[in-house]
């Protein structure tokens, strides 16, 4: 189950639902198995420069190697240009994580 969290500076009037809703079709569509995404939005009230900065964390499995982080990047920043008020930087980090990692489902 990929993390999604979403910064961006106010000055973005990103509609954030859809937002989320948007780079969790992006990571399906490139990775059918990635499950659900947890997505949180996180509007940044005081900033130096506007910008969007998405941070997506999965776990790591064969297939998802330094290729495949960077055609997903390449997808999400695509997408994120389209909410984008001019101007504005948009940066994607994508990190695989397994170290200490637990889930649990109640």
């Amino acid at each position: 189950m990929p993390h999604a969290d979403l910064y961006y500076s106010a000055d973005q009037t990103l509609p954030a639902k859809e937002v989320l809703q948007k780079i969790e079709d992006v990571i399906h569509a490139h990775d059918p198995s990635s499950g659900a995404c947890k997505g949180r939005a996180h509007p940044i009230a005081e900033f130096n420069h506007s910008h969007i900065y998405l941070r997506l964390a999965m776990l790591p499995k064969e297939h998802r190697d330094a290729v495949f982080a960077q055609e997903l990047a390449k997808k999400l920043s695509d997408a994120l240009t389209s909410y984008a008020q001019s101007p504005c930087g948009i940066n994607v980090n994508i990190r695989f994580e397994l170290e200490h990692y637990t889930s649990v489902k109640v």
